[in-house]
């Protein structure tokens, strides 16, 4: 069993997700343990397989007895793989009694951890103001413990709650340091996820070209350890990016081929992307009718699965199709946002 746990974990730092997970059900095959089982459940929520990661998570339960530190790591598995499945309310409370439990034990990165998650959480949810304070708590934190690679991860989190508050540059810097940091430790994964949001940051300020190298890079990094699902989104952003451009047909065919993958993996919220996506090409291609019916479809899910960014995403293309009512936008402008503004000059989905 070691040597296949230890081949698990060599795979898993090298970003090979797929690979990692067999020699983890191996493991758990041939001597079932809290290792194995917690091992499997991480690696299959990396792929998509949320289902499947929450029942490994459960027999990793099983053998924890009353070791606090393992029962909070497991609420953390449970609530990512949650997070990732809608079920927001369930994931906040695993995240929650997770950081209760780090804070019990003084484990300073753990406590850190579950803020990094409550931050995303609070962003998904359209709370990007409690999303930048947990971020930067967590932040300060994986500062005191000097780890390098939370840190790096940490700003990557900071980094996309900025975008969406408007502060653009600030948004970028964050991901320009998290990148140096991934590129020095060759951390493939991070390397992805640092030139996406570097790809999102540099389209919000206007330089597409840029934008559209950095998606590019992050595409190619995904697809070397098959991240179907990230690769969606990267692809989702791409397609923002050269619809900014005017380059409407490259747009559409990387918002079909994200739209299978969503569809492969049973992705809500990228169908929802993929909705508001082909309703702003729709309008920007005066077709309104259909445009304006893609948007309502996508704020109704928006609505029953508490997306607020993509509801506001949703209300805005109706509002500019129809020119009835008034700015869905100014719903943040007690954020202090630069949405407007953007809108103004690029298309509907060229603000977060």
């Amino acid at each position: 069993m070691l040597n296949f746990l230890e081949q698990a974990d060599k795979l898993r730092c090298q970003s090979k997700f797929k690979q990692a997970a067999k020699y983890y059900a191996l493991a758990a095959e041939k001597n079932p343990g809290y290792e194995a089982y917690y091992g499997l459940g991480d690696m299959l929520r990396m792929i998509g397989l949320y289902q499947k990661a929450l029942q490994a998570y459960k027999k990793a339960k099983r053998f924890i007895l009353n070791d606090a530190l393992k029962s909070a790591d497991i609420f953390m598995g449970r609530g990512m793989a949650l997070r990732a499945v809608m079920e927001y309310k369930t994931a906040a409370a695993c995240f929650f009694k997770a950081g209760e439990k780090y804070k019990l034990l003084k484990d300073p990165e753990g406590t850190a951890y579950s803020l990094w998650c409550l931050g995303g959480l609070c962003r998904i949810m359209g709370n990007p103001g409690e999303a930048l304070k947990a971020f930067d708590q967590a932040l300060a934190l994986y500062k005191k413990s000097n780890n390098g690679e939370y840190v790096a991860f940490a700003l990557c989190g900071r980094g996309g709650t900025l975008r969406i508050l408007g502060r653009f540059k600030e948004s970028l810097q964050c991901y320009k340091t998290a990148n140096k940091y991934f590129t020095s430790q060759k951390d493939t994964f991070g390397r992805a996820y640092s030139n996406c949001g570097m790809g999102s940051a540099n389209r919000m300020l206007g330089r597409y070209n840029i934008s559209a190298a950095l998606y590019k890079k992050a595409e190619k990094l995904y697809s070397s350890f098959k991240d179907e699902i990230n690769y969606a989104y990267v692809l989702w952003g791409h397609a923002n990016t050269l619809l900014c451009s005017g380059k409407y047909k490259e747009a559409g065919g990387l918002c079909l081929k994200a739209g299978r993958l969503f569809k492969k993996w049973n992705d809500k919220r990228g169908l929802v992307y993929i909705l508001l996506q082909n309703g702003e090409l729709e309008r920007i291609t005066n077709n309104k009718v259909k445009a304006l019916g893609l948007f309502k479809k996508a704020v109704a899910i928006s609505r029953k699965y508490g997306l607020k960014l993509e509801e506001i995403h949703g209300e805005t293309g109706i509002y500019l199709t129809t020119q009835k009512g008034v700015n869905p936008l100014r719903k943040y402008d007690k954020f202090g946002t630069k949405w407007h503004s953007v809108l103004k000059k690029n298309s509907l989905l060229n603000f977060p």
